[in-house]
């Protein structure tokens, strides 16, 4: 059995890493530190966990030896406690941004980085993408939650050489993704009926969206991406428009994503008139590691628009985590993730 800590555990993100591994029949939970709930149980910060765990939260400086550490916390806070946690943790995964980026690209959209030696030791988890690189990884970084929507609509466009290298991208979001602490734009009386464009310009992701599908595909496309928020709680829908690198057919498209994804258990696919529900959308994935995806071709524009819907807090974030940590452990990848969803919501 895996023993698996969880730093900075009492936030959303934590609570859903929490929720999974404590479900998960290979893995064993053994700390969760939090700053704010140390001396508090699980449940304190988390109801859905009540009686999964008579755990307490503990000071983020208590953590003890564990065989893979699982790292919630805040962008920069990994990067502070680099020293102290690598020698704790056989194997690491972080959820944070501070090793997404090569150092380059990192000091462009974040700050200098201050432990540019070891950013290459970290695995990119796009496990639909980089499954091959996880068994072997000691240090694994998830991906953006709008950037890992959008990379799942642009990949397979950009590697059949459909798109021209300019690329669309508008992701909607719901407030969860603003993290635990509000601040007053995403206090609720302000953020309850919000549909308001916060990043026209500027995201971060659109670095992260730029430098992955740089890796992947080695082209290195101009991302126009702004960010959307909406009024519910969880989800994303990635809007992309591509344009057409030569005349095409409108099945073509189709057919590169169903390619892409075809063995991939948690992308799927709605093709046209198979569903009442023809278009994807976050609700029906809430809690779920899947993501729902549809193309359309305007063929006299010669414009595709993929629109890609997942739960950020799962998908976005603890779902992969958990998908790769069962990569990585050579474990079935579906493991501990077989939840579908609720319909309707």
């Amino acid at each position: 059995m895996t023993r698996v800590a969880v730093l900075g555990a009492s936030g959303y993100t934590g609570g859903e890493v929490l929720r999974l591994l404590l479900a998960h029949p290979g893995v064993e939970v053994v700390q969760a530190t939090s700053g704010q709930f140390a001396g508090k149980r699980l449940d304190f910060p988390h109801p859905s966990l009540r009686g999964m765990s008579a755990l307490r939260f503990v000071p983020h400086e208590a953590l003890e030896p564990c065989d893979l550490l699982v790292s919630c916390l805040p962008q920069g806070g990994l990067l502070q406690r680099w020293a102290q946690v690598r020698e704790l943790a056989g194997r690491i995964v972080d959820l944070s941004a501070d090793f997404r980026l090569d150092p380059v690209d990192h000091s462009r959209w974040y700050a200098k980085h201050p432990r540019p030696e070891d950013a290459p030791r970290f695995v990119y988890a796009l496990p639909e993408w980089t499954a091959q690189e996880l068994p072997e990884a000691r240090y694994v970084a998830i991906p953006g939650c709008m950037a890992h929507a959008a990379l799942l609509g642009i990949l397979p466009l950009v590697r059949a050489g459909l798109v021209k290298p300019e690329l669309v991208v508008d992701a909607k979001t719901g407030s969860s993704g603003g993290g635990a602490t509000p601040d007053r734009a995403s206090h609720h009386p302000e953020r309850a009926s919000a549909l308001r464009c916060y990043r026209p310009v500027g995201h971060r992701h659109t670095g992260e969206i730029e430098n992955v599908v740089e890796r992947l595909t080695r082209t290195r496309p101009s991302v126009h991406f702004s960010a959307t928020a909406v009024p519910s709680v969880r989800g994303i829908l990635a809007t992309v428009h591509g344009f057409a690198a030569r005349p095409l057919d409108e099945n073509e498209p189709l057919r590169a994503i169903a390619m892409a994804y075809r063995e991939k258990p948690f992308v799927r696919l709605i093709r046209p008139n198979t569903s009442a529900s023809p278009f994807p959308e976050p609700g029906p994935l809430q809690g779920t590691n899947y993501c729902d995806l549809a193309v359309d071709v305007d063929t006299e524009r010669q414009r595709i628009v993929v629109n890609v819907a997942i739960d950020n807090l799962v998908k976005g974030a603890a779902g992969t985590a958990v998908h790769a940590i069962n990569l990585m452990l050579g474990r079935p990848e579906t493991e501990g993730l077989g939840f579908r969803g609720l319909h309707p919501i």
